[in-house]
């Protein structure tokens, strides 16, 4: 089996990539039905977060590679030339590695976010509940879910309320002196979204208004905060007297144009619009930015704020990578057995081939006995046959810890007349030393 994640994050790709090659939640199950819809994904697993887009994979080959690649140009209509430059493909131990930085949230944009983990939870959710995870997905995720509670728990990566949402707090705090009496309107549902405005509340904003696609939604919300539901069609006139807008939406296109903004700032009579769009794809149209007296952070801009916050963080990474070493570990000692499966199934079935034949010819001379009489001698040979398999299936098991372990798998299909380690396990081992 072939473990692998392919995949574009903050760090190779601008957003306007990223929001090409982002999965919005409700096309989630018709993505992953559409990646595992190739027979030699075995198990699939797709993470799409506002700064980063990973497919996890359990294939049969590391050439199966080039699958994933092209689906992700077919389902995103994106040629490959344009994003697989952006790409990181990690493979075997390397994969894992890179799932438990991940979780422990020393692989965002914010070191040590706590978003990420719930993130995490949801995809693998999505994946296993759809049944595109088996065997090894599970098990690395449930290990991925394990080491970002430690990381947040035994180490200081996660303390206090410093996010992404905090950070565009604190901007909409530099352009504006005095946060209390302003008005924030609230574009969308998102839990970012909704985490902005908790603190621009906590800043002392006097109104909150919210919008979004689902009245009903909307209306959930602004009991939440206190504030005040609207359609989605009121938002140009909202524009004309909301001081910060933060905008979470996602939608396929932008929600809020330039000429939407323009005429919005005629009305305002020089006071200024603040913009915090956390959207992938964004929900502020590129050009906005240009208008006098309106600011606009869009995720990527709130890198450079946030890498002034994350330096405290960072005297504990090497806590959290400390644990990652240790899971690690004691994850791929048990991710090499998976290699075994299917040369200990072929053995087992070749024991049990023998011994069905062995006990139909054993029923032909033993006609004088009962049917309890054979179900006794029956089990009895299934016991003799456990017993005998016993020994190999942990020798096998601990041949795939070590360097040599294509070769010797091979020796035990030759020895036992089972079916040959073809050349894909043997691809497999060298990425999981």
């Amino acid at each position: 089996m072939h473990l692998v994640v392919i995949g574009l994050n903050h760090r190779t790709a601008p957003i306007e990539l990223r929001e090409k090659l982002s999965v919005p939640e409700t096309r989630l199950p018709e993505a992953l039905d559409d990646l595992a819809s190739h027979p030699r994904n075995a198990e699939c697993l797709i993470l799409s977060t506002c700064n980063r887009t990973e497919v996890y994979a359990a294939t049969t080959a590391k050439s199966d590679d080039a699958l994933i690649t092209a689906w992700m140009s077919r389902f995103f209509a994106t040629a490959a030339s344009d994003f697989e430059p952006h790409l990181y493909r990690h493979a075997g131990h390397k994969a894992v590695e890179h799932l438990f930085r991940v979780a422990s949230g020393i692989d965002s944009m914010v070191i040590g976010e706590a978003q990420i983990l719930n993130q995490v939870k949801n995809a693998y959710s999505a994946a296993s509940q759809s049944g595109h995870t088996g065997a090894v997905l599970n098990s690395l995720f449930q290990k991925a879910l394990n080491v970002g509670k430690r990381a947040r728990t035994e180490t200081e990566i996660g303390r206090g309320a410093f996010s992404v949402s905090s950070v565009a707090a604190s901007l909409a705090k530099s352009i504006f002196d005095d946060l209390k009496g302003r008005t924030v309107l609230i574009i969308g549902a998102g839990e970012m979204g909704e985490l902005t405005a908790t603190h621009l509340l906590a800043s002392g904003v006097g109104n909150i208004l919210v919008a979004n696609r689902t009245y009903e939604r909307a209306v959930s919300i602004a009991e939440r905060f206190g504030g005040r539901p609207i359609s989605f069609e009121d938002i140009p006139s909202a524009l004309g007297f909301a001081d910060i807008v933060v905008t979470s939406a996602s939608a396929a296109q932008p929600i809020i144009s330039r000429n939407t903004v323009a005429a919005a700032m005629r009305v305002r009579h020089g006071r200024p619009l603040f913009f915090i769009d956390i959207a992938v794809p964004r929900d502020i149209e590129p050009g906005v930015e240009e208008l006098d007296g309106v600011f606009v952070y869009n995720i990527d801009d709130l890198q450079a704020a946030v890498e002034t916050h994350s330096a405290a963080r960072r005297i504990e990474v090497s806590k959290v990578e400390d644990i990652i070493r240790e899971e690690l570990e004691e994850f791929m000692v048990r991710f090499r057995t998976f290699g075994a499966v299917p040369v200990i199934t072929a053995m087992l079935n070749k024991f049990e081939e023998i011994r069905l034949e062995e006990m139909q010819k054993l029923n032909g001379k033993l006609r004088h006995l009962s049917a309890e009489d054979l179900d006794v001698i029956d089990a009895v040979t299934r016991s003799i046959v456990h017993k005998i398999s016993h020994t190999p299936m942990l020798q096998i098991k601990d041949y795939m810890t070590r360097d040599d372990a294509a070769a010797r798998l091979d020796s035990i299909c030759e020895l036992f007349g089972i079916c040959p380690v073809d050349v894909q396990t043997q691809d497999e081992e060298q990425d999981t030393d």
